[in-house]
């Protein structure tokens, strides 16, 4: 039998945090950065304001003013569809910058420049993370701690599990968490949490 590498279990979690890899390392050379010109924007009455939407082979799905599309417990997420002879294009001076290729994701970063010439990211806080990093951090860390009382009430050790195990523990409590909460008061519980103060439209 394999000898179980003992490791302490704060360096077993920490490497189960989210990393905010929403924020660039670094000031991209402008030459690399691409227009945003596929982006089209829908002014609901009802709601008075805009949302946005992208075609995608030949449908429509809706993204955030970058292009990132949305989930559904999203704030800012809607059921229905806006017909594409309402959809007006959306022209912005943000540009794109594709940070890194993966095998199932495009990591990218939205930029802006100033009048001195100088880019500046612009799709952060004030603290430098998005907030929807954010409260995906907060979730995560929670669900970290329940996985920690798990282990120990059943006295075991964080080194005895796989990563992956440990991962899905990990992922399915943060489904018990939203669905304990309700999508309303999880983002109204991580807002508050992160000190974020209370915002109307959550």
């Amino acid at each position: 039998m394999a000898k179980i590498k003992k490791r302490n279990e704060l360096s077993i979690f920490e490497e189960l945090r989210l990393k905010p890899d929403g924020v660039s390392p670094k000031i991209p050379n402008k030459e690399d950065l691409e227009t945003m010109d596929d982006i089209y924007f829908y002014n609901d009455k009802l709601l008075k304001r805009n949302t946005y939407w992208r075609k995608v082979d030949s449908e429509l799905i809706q993204v955030d003013k970058y292009g990132v599309s949305l989930d559904e417990d999203d704030k800012d997420y809607q059921k229905e569809i806006p017909k594409t002879s309402k959809l007006k294009e959306y022209k912005t001076d943000v540009k794109v910058f594709v940070e890194e290729e993966k095998e199932d994701m495009i990591i990218c970063t939205w930029w802006k420049q100033n009048e001195q010439g100088q880019l500046t990211q612009v799709n952060l806080s004030g603290e430098g993370e998005s907030i929807k990093f954010k409260m995906k951090a907060w979730l995560r860390k929670e669900a970290i701690n329940a996985v920690k009382l798990e282990i120990n009430t059943m006295k075991k050790r964080a080194y005895e599990y796989e990563k992956e195990e440990l991962l899905q523990m990990i992922e399915k409590e943060e489904k018990k968490i939203k669905i304990k909460l309700g999508k309303k008061w999880f983002r109204r519980l991580a807002f508050t949490t992160l000190g974020l103060g209370w915002l109307p439209f959550i």
